[in-house]
């Protein structure tokens, strides 16, 4: 390919020698190779969202999430919060489940209906689990619920459960079996929520207090006032699939990169699925051969084509994040695997604390990158050019850190794993483009 290279400024200040001749000039030429590539696996351990649901996307297929979690606690209620004991005797009245779904996505008009299964073996200490991982669970469920999904105006949902299983949990009150929160998990495994394959929609609500808990009724027999023991969830991981026959994505497979004249026309990326887009500037190394190159700027543009507007059900990702990969077109990691996400601009070359979120920009219809330092690093042969994934990001938790100048600044946690949001790009010049401002020495 030939390299466009057009002076576009006149010689100026860009930290050269003063005595070295140079030249602003800029490309928008540069070819991005695009590919859709499935991640062979997204981890969903300690999720920071629990996922439910499934729904028939007519792009992406039949998508379906299952959440597994572990409920723990101790349990002695005779036992005061100050250590001491009391002699009340109590007795059971209720078990329920409340849930406050925070995400939702697909159609919310259709009725959302769930089984509560109980898990026939607890999570493991330590195992990390992943979309594809699931866990046997007894094949009778211990409750059935329909409900109607209302945003805005409640998104609490309160299921019932059988006396039977909340007179097992209160029978524990006070015994070895419940004296430790390992002992209480190992008695009572955990529970899993199984969507109805004629849902609409996924929805998603946090595993902390706020979000779901595990409530036993119970009152003192000396009086009539109701207390209730709540139980908060532990470990806990998302099961998240995909039927893609019959759609443009049916020939994906993990790790294997398919072209957009293989899916339609189009490049495609879906969350908790682990559908990226592989983005590869063949052509880089030629203009790195430049004598004295320097890069001013680069930014990449990425203009999804469907779907657009508000009113969509289907609403694009809060933003995307830049991963780094290798040949095998696996996500690289740091030893502490952590995700290598291409870094907030202006940072050093081995900066993967504040991963650069670019949000969608209602106004220009784009997500907007700055690459300069990653192509600095890429020209003076610290990294080099295998590709980058384009890939959703968690909009969830928030890690906090600080810059060079005592300011704080927040950045979306590296995770790809609690949302189903999707988008698709129509990979050409005016849809993936990317605009560099360079210098080379005369």
């Amino acid at each position: 390919m030939v390299i466009s290279l057009i002076s576009c400024e006149a010689p100026k200040e860009i930290g050269l020698p003063p005595e070295v001749m140079a030249e602003v000039k800029f490309t928008d030429t540069l070819t991005v190779r695009t590919s859709t590539v499935l991640l062979d696996s997204v981890r969903t351990s300690s999720t920071q969202r629990m996922l439910l649901g499934a729904y028939r996307d007519p792009v992406f297929g039949k998508v379906t999430a299952q959440p597994y979690m572990e409920f723990t606690s101790t349990l002695n209620l005779n036992l005061n919060s100050d250590g001491t004991t009391n002699t009340n005797v109590y007795a059971f009245d209720s078990l329920t489940i409340s849930m406050s779904y925070n995400y939702y996505y697909g159609d919310t008009l259709k009725p959302f209906d769930l089984a509560v299964h109980r898990m026939k073996d607890t999570l493991l200490t330590g195992k990390m689990y992943y979309n594809n991982n699931t866990m046997p669970y007894e094949a009778v469920p211990l409750a059935n619920h329909r409900f109607y999904l209302a945003p805005r105006t409640t998104s609490l949902v309160t299921v019932k459960l059988p006396n039977t299983f909340g007179q097992e949990i209160f029978a524990l009150n006070g015994k070895p079996e419940a004296s430790t929160i390992a002992k209480f998990t190992q008695t009572i495994k955990g529970l899993t929520f199984v969507p109805a394959a004629t849902n609409g929609s996924v929805i998603g609500f946090s595993p902390l207090s706020s979000g779901i808990t595990l409530n036993l009724f119970y009152h003192n027999t000396a009086d009539t006032i109701a207390l209730v023991k709540t139980f908060f969830i532990n470990k806990r991981f998302n099961h998240v699939e995909a039927d893609r026959q019959g759609t443009a994505l049916s020939k994906l497979q993990p790790l294997k990169p398919l072209p957009a004249s293989e899916t339609g026309g189009m490049n495609y990326l879906q969350d908790a699925l682990g559908v990226v887009t592989k983005l590869e500037i063949p052509y880089l190394q030629e203009l790195f051969k430049l004598r004295g190159i320097a890069i001013n700027r680069a930014e990449l543009f990425i203009t999804p084509t469907w779907p657009e507007g508000a009113n969509s059900i289907y609403t694009l990702p809060l933003g995307l994040a830049l991963g780094e990969t290798d040949a095998s077109n696996r996500l690289l990691r740091t030893k502490g695997e952590t995700e290598l996400l291409v870094p907030i601009d202006a940072t050093t070359f081995q900066s993967y604390i504040l991963p650069q979120v670019v949000p969608y920009a209602t106004k220009t219809r784009n997500y907007n990158f700055v690459l300069t330092t990653y192509l600095q690093a890429l020209a003076v042969g610290f990294k080099k050019n295998p590709g980058l994934l384009l890939m959703p990001i968690s909009g969830a938790r928030e890690i906090q850190s600080y810059s060079s100048s005592g300011q704080p600044v927040g950045s979306y946690y590296p995770l790809m794993n609690n949302q189903v949001n999707r988008l698709t790009i129509t990979p050409n010049k005016e849809n993936i483009k990317l605009m560099l401002f360079y210098t080379t020495a005369q």
